[in-house]
C-alpha cells in the first residue's frame, strides 16, 4: 500500500483551545499498553478540535468517547454476527446506538481504525443528519492522523488516489447524483470499495480545492440543506462541481 506523509491542510480548522478529550477504553482479551493509550488520546484530542474547527463549536473537546478494543479475532467475528455486521467490516465500527465504537485491535499499528471510528463518533454528535459517502470519507481522510514533532500530518492515501485514476480510465467520469443517491450500495460488500475511494477522493479534491469547503459542507448538512443545493451553492452547480472532480482525477 503506497502512502505518503505531507503536512496537512485541513489544520487551517484547529481551534486555539487546550486538550481535554475523553476517552473510555474497554479492553477485551488484553491489556492496552500506557504508551499506546496516551498515544491515542493524544491524537484523539487533535482530532476533536479539528471537529471544534469544521463545526465552529467546542462540544467535542469534552465529548466522552468508548472504545471497546478486541485483541482476538475470534471475539471480533463473534461480535460482527451477534450485530449483523458480518461482511461489512473486518476492523472496526461505529455504533449510533450505542454511542461506541468497536474495534479489532492487532496493536498500535492500526491506529488509523480507533481514529477512524472517533470520527465517526465526533461526527454523530455535531450533526443529527449526514449522508454516509460523507461521514466515510471524512473518516478515511482522518485515520491517517501522525503526531511529528508536536506537528499533526497526515499521510496521504495514494492507494485510493491512483484507484480513483483508474476508475476514470476505465470506466465512466463521476456521475455526482448517481454517486449520492446510490444509498443501497452500501450494503453490497462488493461496492464497498468503490464507495470509500470514491468518498475519500471527494474529500482530498475538497480539501485540495479550497481549506475551507468541508467545514463549509460539514455547517450545510447540519443546517439540514439537501445535498444537490450543497454543492450548487458550493461550485455554482453540481456539473461544476463534476467537472472539476474529473479534471482532477483525469
Amino acid at each position: 500500500m503506497m502512502r505518503k506523509i505531507y503536512s496537512v491542510a485541513i489544520l487551517c480548522f484547529l481551534s486555539s483551545y487546550g486538550f481535554a478529550q475523553k476517552i473510555t477504553f474497554n479492553t477485551i482479551g488484553f491489556e492496552l499498553k500506557p504508551e499506546d493509550r496516551a498515544k491515542i488520546e493524544r491524537l484523539a484530542s487533535y482530532e476533536a478540535r479539528i471537529f471544534n474547527g469544521l463545526y465552529d463549536n467546542l462540544i467535542n473537546d469534552s465529548l466522552k468517547i468508548t472504545l471497546n478494543l478486541y485483541n482476538k479475532k475470534r471475539d471480533f467475528k463473534s461480535l460482527l454476527e451477534e450485530r449483523g455486521m458480518k461482511g461489512l467490516t473486518e476492523s472496526g465500527f461505529y455504533s449510533p446506538v450505542t454511542d461506541q465504537s468497536y474495534i479489532y485491535f492487532e496493536g498500535i499499528e492500526n491506529l488509523h481504525t480507533v481514529l477512524h471510528e472517533i470520527s465517526h463518533a465526533l461526527l454523530k454528535n455535531n450533526s443529527k443528519y449526514y449522508p454516509r459517502w460523507f461521514t466515510e470519507g471524512l473518516a478515511e481522510f482522518l485515520e491517517t492522523l501522525q503526531l511529528k514533532n508536536f506537528d499533526v500530518q497526515i499521510v496521504a492515501q495514494f492507494d485510493r488516489l491512483e484507484r480513483m485514476k483508474y476508475q476514470y480510465q476505465k470506466e465512466e467520469p463521476l456521475n455526482l447524483l448517481q454517486f449520492l443517491n446510490n444509498r443501497s450500495g452500501w450494503q453490497d460488500k462488493k461496492k464497498l470499495d468503490y464507495l470509500y475511494t470514491t468518498s475519500y477522493a471527494i474529500i482530498y479534491f475538497l480539501n485540495k480545492t479550497d481549506r475551507s469547503l468541508i467545514s463549509k459542507m460539514a455547517q450545510m448538512y447540519k443546517k439540514g440543506y439537501p445535498q444537490e443545493k450543497i454543492f450548487s451553492t458550493l461550485f455554482g452547480s453540481v456539473s461544476n462541481f463534476e467537472k472539476g472532480f474529473n479534471d482532477y482525477y483525469r
